[in-house]
């Protein structure tokens, strides 16, 4: 998962420019992400300002300056560059006035573009970071970086492991290495498989529920074990039904973010062993899965205290609706829309 935070800047003085780089890199820092900023500097003798540019997945801003060295217009190379950075932020700069800026701008008919003067350009990189930011920064999201940052760690450990028995055993078999990895598992399994046990002889339902060790998979299977003992007293059947999906439409995705590295392809965000790639319509349509599946459990649990009512158990429906509201509020996350664009200005 990128935790980086990347800048494309150009400019032809590199010495003068640099408080302003220091300044949007420390912003960078302090909002908790690994700041990356590619300057290039255009002088006289630079044939090429646009050569070998980076894919626009991989730029979160540009800045350019307007008046660059030699013939290179700042103004021109935005319009150029636009071409292909078509959905990126893009700050236009220069110690002209803004009105200027914004005139050369319209001019080349370039949409989408926050001119600033120099001496407020750190200032505006600013608010733009913290605009693009301000979603990710909340927990909802903060959970989804740090699930996919866990998993590539997980997968580099893995490597390590790997790598460590070439080097401790380089040409050998890792037939002993894998038996003793074995043993640990196995062990750790029997000691845990021990545990569930006991929770199970002394009746402990709350915490067999929450056992970790009950994983998705067996929690939905138990479920839908459950409810169907009810498949007579439910009107709508595909409440039922709809949990038959749960695996592939849920748990499935949840697994793939939780333990497959993201990697471009192509110039597209995909999940290692996926053809799918993680654009807009991909993501939509997970939310509107999220929704559908938060739908259908609201409907068994409004059903489930219907009847929890009409068995005159009025304690255990104010259990139900505190759930009602816990799936409401997952719901809401699923929902969340994408972050606000934000308006160019001065």
């Amino acid at each position: 998962m990128k935790l980086s935070y990347r800048v494309l800047w150009f400019d032809d003085q590199e010495q003068a420019i640099k408080p302003s780089v220091e300044r949007v890199h420390g912003m960078i820092a302090r909002l908790g992400f690994e700041p990356s900023v590619e300057m290039r500097i255009i002088t006289a003798d630079v044939a090429e300002p646009l050569k070998d540019l980076p894919s626009q997945a991989e730029v979160d801003l540009v800045l350019m300056d307007w008046k660059l060295g030699g013939q290179h217009d700042g103004a021109e190379l935005a319009r150029k560059l636009r071409l292909t950075f078509k959905d990126t932020d893009f700050i236009f700069y220069s110690s002209e006035p803004a009105n200027t800026l914004r005139k050369l701008i319209f001019d080349k008919d370039i949409d989408g573009v926050f001119c600033v003067t120099r001496q407020h350009l750190s200032d505006r990189a600013n608010s733009i970071i913290q605009g693009q930011l301000r979603r990710i920064l909340d927990l909802n999201h903060m959970r989804g970086i740090v699930m996919a940052a866990t998993s590539d760690l997980d997968q580099g450990m893995v490597a390590c492991l790997e790598v460590l028995q070439d080097i401790l055993h380089p040409g050998e078999s890792m037939g002993a290495f894998a038996e003793s990895v074995s043993t640990k598992v196995a062990g750790a399994l029997r000691k845990k498989a021990d545990e569930i046990d006991a929770l199970g002889k002394k009746a402990k339902l709350p915490k067999l529920l929450r056992e970790p060790s009950f994983g998705s998979a067996l929690r939905l299977q138990v479920l839908q074990e459950e409810v169907a003992k009810l498949a007579d007293r439910v009107a709508e059947p595909h409440l039922i039904e709809q949990l038959g999906k749960y695996h592939e439409e849920v748990i499935t995705p949840r697994n793939d973010f939780a333990h497959r590295k993201a990697e471009l392809k192509d110039g597209k965000l995909h999940l290692e062993g996926r053809d799918q790639p993680l654009d807009h319509d991909a993501m939509k349509a997970l939310r509107l899965r999220l929704l559908a599946h938060s739908d259908n459990l609201l409907g068994l649990l409004t059903l489930l205290r219907e009847l929890a009512g009409a068995a005159g158990e009025p304690k255990l429906a104010e259990k139900i609706a505190a759930v009602e509201a816990v799936v409401v509020e997952a719901a809401d996350a699923a929902a969340e829309a994408s972050p606000p664009d934000v308006d160019p200005a001065d």
